[in-house]
């Protein structure tokens, strides 16, 4: 009898069965972040989340072995030969490795290393006057992404600590402070007030509860994908991602509200530049949330969470909240005028689908 995988997802179809498999990428090796322990000589845990670990049982010990190298990047066929040196039997082998591949358990990492590669290529403006923008430049720098740029007014104060900032930037410009928190935490990186003729990937529109109008008309008409990050009485609210011509814009989303409320247009004028404010801690989940969410876009494997929807984090309940946005009829956003937006670096980008 071969190895038994078990596990919540285990009894699920695997696709391509009985040699139909598509061939092992070339370079393969646990999911990301995933742990592998071993549960005696013959057992193998993949992963902890109740809905995703998988325990790999009756394995010959040459196949637990070869599990064991999967905590790296490795090729299938060394691999493979490997585990045939120690006795083990190659079809099996082969077999357990789709099987764990098809499950999710084991990744193709060469795409991931794509997908990283590719975030050095891209450029991203991250604008606003707050903490949100110093935690959002400081994640896409720590994440890879090759040029990002800041556009922020004013000085550091106490509100802006804890996201990047620290207590020797108070008093500070907001972009020096920035571009120094950034080079702090990754050496070497460089970031920058924005040039005059700039084209990013991606604008991350942060800290402010309303956007001007006239700078979201700017980036609608430019075709260029941009991504809200606020703080509301006290919660994080991330999204929408806008891809101009192709999804709901932040327009939409404030003409609905006045379909329910007759008095928000008078609410949202007052709140232009406006910086929210909210507890430190949700100001730093807000941050992270937000940061993950721009690269999402850029890494543009599946569609974020938050294009046409926003994610409102509260920290003290400890709950996440997703509303869904459709285009509004009244809005203008998606007529052809508009280009479909992209978040690819270069000549080549991709297109992200709503």
């Amino acid at each position: 009898m071969g190895p038994v995988v078990d596990g919540p997802r285990a009894g699920a179809a695997v696709p391509g069965t009985l040699g139909g498999m598509p061939p092992l990428p070339a370079l393969i090796s646990l999911a990301p972040h995933r742990s592998l322990l071993p549960l005696g000589s013959r057992s193998r845990r993949l992963g902890l989340c109740p809905d995703r670990g998988l325990v790999v049982d009756d394995l010959d010990p040459p196949l637990a072995l070869m599990l064991d190298e999967l905590d790296s990047p490795v090729g299938p066929a060394a691999l493979l030969d490997r585990a045939e040196r120690r006795g083990a039997d190659r079809a099996a082998a082969v077999e357990l490795l789709e099987v764990l591949l098809a499950h999710g358990a084991v990744v193709d990492a060469a795409a991931a290393r794509r997908v990283t590669g590719r975030r050095a290529h891209h450029v991203v403006l991250v604008v606003g006057d707050g903490p949100l923008a110093a935690g959002v430049v400081t994640g896409l720098a720590r994440a890879g992404v090759g040029s990002v740029h800041v556009e922020a007014g004013g000085t550091v104060g106490s509100a802006d600590l804890g996201t990047g900032l620290i207590e020797a930037d108070r008093g500070v410009r907001r972009e020096r402070a920035v571009a120094r928190a950034a080079a702090r935490l990754v050496p070497g990186t460089v970031v920058t007030a924005a040039p005059q003729r700039l084209a990013p990937d991606l604008v991350v529109l942060a800290d402010a509860q309303a956007v001007p109008p006239q700078r979201e008309q700017r980036l609608l008409g430019d075709g260029v994908a941009h991504l809200a990050v606020r703080l509301r009485d006290g919660v994080g609210v991330v999204g929408p991602l806008v891809l101009p011509g192709r999804s709901a814009c932040l327009r939409c989303l404030d003409l609905h509200r006045a379909a329910r409320e007759p008095g928000w247009p008078g609410v949202a004028t007052q709140l232009v530049g406006a910086t929210g404010r909210a507890d430190p801690a949700c100001v730093a989940a807000t941050a992270a949330l937000g940061t993950a969410q721009a690269l999402a876009a850029l890494d543009d494997t599946a569609a974020p969470a938050v294009l046409d929807a926003t994610v409102e984090i509260d920290v003290t309940a400890a709950t996440l909240a997703t509303r869904r946005w459709s285009r509004h009829p009244d809005c203008t956003c998606g007529g052809p005028r508009h280009p479909p937006a992209t978040c690819g670096a270069g000549p080549a980008r991709g297109r992200l689908e709503p």
